[in-house]
């Protein structure tokens, strides 16, 4: 628990001041850079990269469950719709008032370095649960 505590502290901190940086700089891009660095050397580190990949491929199946292609459809359908809007939105210059596009949703949540704090944040939430998942699966299985 107190390495959960002190990573999302860390994270934060780390959000915090990687979203103070200006924008498109060399140390904006390498601030970045390094949550994704680590995160590919920490999947190699759990032997998610290996040859046998076996365990890795029962986790996910067993989280996947019965899905097929029918179950997820209406996923898929929300997607191509989300895509659609995108593009004709951006067939419109972008910056229609009629047709926002997501991009311009976003900057709306970017304003703020607050904002930006707690995107970047959930970014790197997103980007680190498997490898949570996977760290934990690997301890399970060891024990």
């Amino acid at each position: 628990m107190k390495r959960l505590v002190a990573a999302a502290v860390i994270t934060v901190a780390y959000a915090w001041w990687a979203t103070s940086v200006a924008p498109f700089t060399a140390i904006c891009y390498v601030l970045i850079a390094v949550p994704s660095v680590l995160a590919v050397v920490l999947y190699a580190a759990v032997g998610a990269f290996s040859r046998d990949r076996t365990d890795i491929a029962r986790y996910y199946q067993a989280r996947a469950g019965d899905s097929s292609f029918s179950s997820i459809t209406p996923w898929l359908l929300v997607l191509c719709c989300v895509l659609a809007l995108e593009s004709v939105g951006l067939a419109l210059g972008g910056r229609s008032p009629g047709v926002p596009t997501l991009s311009t949703a976003v900057d709306h949540l970017l304003v703020e370095h607050w904002e930006r704090g707690i995107l970047f944040v959930l970014w790197v939430w997103v980007g680190a649960s498997p490898l949570w998942r996977l760290w934990r699966q690997r301890q399970k299985n060891q024990r």
